[in-house]
């Protein structure tokens, strides 16, 4: 008899630890993802997103203005005989000495 009344009041407790823990981990999810909640964590995740969007754009920049510099460099190395021509700047693609603007002369051969 003693046997069953262990086991029976063992059986009890823990029965009602699993529902307290159950309980518990049920009101935490429901907590969890009520609209505030969801609300913070997307703001969150979406500036944390931005913070390495933003990173990488910049980094992604710098790799590409060493890059260039380098090609450039490599370019001027196999291509200019004599005196070099003035440092290069985005605006000296487009324009001539003086700021005239050079016109673009599509190749005729066929």
């Amino acid at each position: 008899m003693f046997k069953r009344v262990f086991w029976m009041s063992t059986g009890m407790a823990v029965g009602a630890a699993g529902a307290f823990w159950a309980k518990r981990r049920v009101e935490e999810t429901v907590e969890r993802y009520m609209p505030e909640q969801v609300a913070d964590r997307a703001a969150t995740s979406a500036r944390n997103l931005s913070a390495t969007v933003r990173a990488a754009a910049a980094e992604g920049r710098e790799v590409m203005r060493d890059t260039e510099a380098e090609l450039r460099a490599r370019v001027e190395e196999r291509t200019f005989v004599g005196q070099r021509p003035e440092a290069w700047s985005p605006a000296s693609t487009r324009h001539g000495p003086a700021g005239q603007v050079r016109r673009h002369r599509p190749n005729r051969r066929r």
